[in-house]
């Protein structure tokens, strides 16, 4: 194989590179450690009568497994660049170009992997989300995970399995994966496909992850706001603006909050998938790989830790939302102890409202909970009732009066309970929409 002098020298881009992936790495590593001590802090802080019912997830363990498999990743990334990842090929040693090609090609089953588990983790998230959506929601999610599995994982076998006997023949081919770093047997025994193929392969994957995550992201935002978009359809002469300053401003910065977090992400993943795949080309240029090969690894990173990061964003603005708040107001204890007592009669926050519903989830009730939105809020302007009706309906039902009395260890416990009604729907107090043709719709929010 006859290497290219190049024209600018013995050059290094890969220190600046490699340092910025791991800050990345660091940051998502801090963001997942934020985002599993809130969970245990709500565990622990909250009474249990007030927690909700579910706050880990499956979609919990996949995220932390993806984290692992990018910090291997960048483990090996890091030991290739110590040979000399990131120079010209023609300027490396011998042994500098076996061992920078050894951690790399070791590196990229890890990269796939990774990405293939943080986006699993997503659809999972999404999933729970949407478990009260219409069936075709529920599988459409069901069938794009099954779909971004399949392909990630026929792209990691295709990478280890490149090399093996001449003529074929059926045998372990992992134990010939070391000749994609060696050299051949000069018998021509063993045989590696060409480049192309591998390039070819990532191509296809990279096709599908880009089109699974817009397809995500458009499916979420359409799920966020369907009230408002139904309204739309149902009066096709009302202007979107004029329908859109009609929502209550709790609830439209809610929307577009959920709608960053959740669609923005997959966005920018499938964004990343783009150039990455781009960037496939430098895989099947072998004449100069250490050097070309750089700036595929950050946009792999950049794919797999965008999803990583939007995994936070529900419990951040839970925090934010709870916590932040309280202390804003001066109000420091109160429920945020395991004591199931306070001094202070403390209004409702999104917090303790959201964990009302025993199985709820902690993220997904932040993320969606379509019935705490309220429809009327969307689909009809706001008045002075209806725009703080909902959260009043909720204080009632949560806050009960505590007795006068207690005698013979009896204890009185008095609630309300609150009937909405509005547009022909009503929601009563466990949980049930009841729609204008007498059907009914179950809701997971507790009201």
């Amino acid at each position: 194989m006859d290497i290219p002098n190049p024209g600018e020298g013995d050059v290094n881009i890969g220190t600046s590179t490699f340092q910025a992936c791991w800050i990345l790495t660091a940051i998502v590593g801090v963001a997942l450690l934020f985002r599993y001590a809130i969970k245990i802090w709500v565990r622990w802080a909250l009474p249990e009568v007030t927690a909700p019912g579910r706050i880990w997830g499956t979609e919990d363990l996949l995220f932390f497994v993806a984290w692992g498999f990018d910090i291997t990743h960048m483990v090996f990334i890091q030991m290739s660049a110590n040979w000399g990842l990131g120079r010209h090929f023609f300027y490396l040693t011998a042994e500098e170009r076996l061992n920078s090609m050894k951690w790399d090609f070791l590196s990229q089953p890890l990269a796939v992997a990774s990405a293939m588990v943080s986006r699993a983790g997503m659809m999972w998230f999404l999933l729970t989300c949407f478990a009260a959506s219409d069936k075709k929601i529920r599988l459409s999610i069901i069938i794009c995970a099954v779909v971004q599995v399949v392909v990630n994982m026929v792209t990691i076998v295709q990478i280890i399995v490149q090399c093996g006997p001449n003529p074929y023949q059926t045998t372990n081919r992992v134990q010939y994966f070391h000749y994609m770093w060696t050299p051949l047997p000069e018998d021509g025994s063993v045989k590696c496909q060409s480049p192309t193929v591998q390039t070819t392969v990532g191509f296809v994957q990279g096709g599908f992850n880009t089109v699974i995550d817009y397809f995500l992201a458009v499916l979420a935002a359409v799920e966020l706001w369907q009230f408002f978009l139904r309204t739309l359809h149902r009066n096709p002469e009302t202007s979107f603006w004029s329908q859109f300053c009609k929502i209550s401003a709790t609830v439209r910065s809610r929307r577009i909050w959920q709608t960053i977090t959740l669609s923005g992400p997959l966005i920018l993943s499938g964004c990343a998938s783009i150039v990455k795949t781009y960037k496939l080309k430098s895989l099947g240029d072998r004449h100069d790989f250490t050097y070309n090969i750089v700036t595929f690894v950050l946009w792999v990173k950049i794919e797999n830790y965008s999803i990583l990061l939007a995994s936070c964003a529900p419990v951040a603005r839970l925090f934010l939302r709870s916590f932040v708040d309280h202390r804003r107001e001066g109000r420091t204890h109160g429920y945020w102890s395991r004591s199931r007592s306070t001094d202070h009669k403390e209004p409702e926050t999104e917090l303790k409202r959201r964990a009302n519903a025993k199985e709820q989830w902690l993220d997904s009730a932040t993320a969606t909970n379509m019935t705490i939105t309220c429809a009327h809020d969307e689909e009809n302007p706001p008045t002075g009732w209806s725009e703080h009706g909902h959260e009043r309906s909720i204080s009632q039902v949560s806050k009960a009066e505590m007795p006068e009395h207690i005698d013979d260890g009896r204890v009185t416990v008095k609630t309300d309970i609150v009937v909405q009604i509005d547009d022909g729907r009503s929601i009563s107090s466990g949980g049930t929409r009841l729609l204008p043709d007498g059907g009914e719709s179950h809701s997971v929010g507790f009201h």
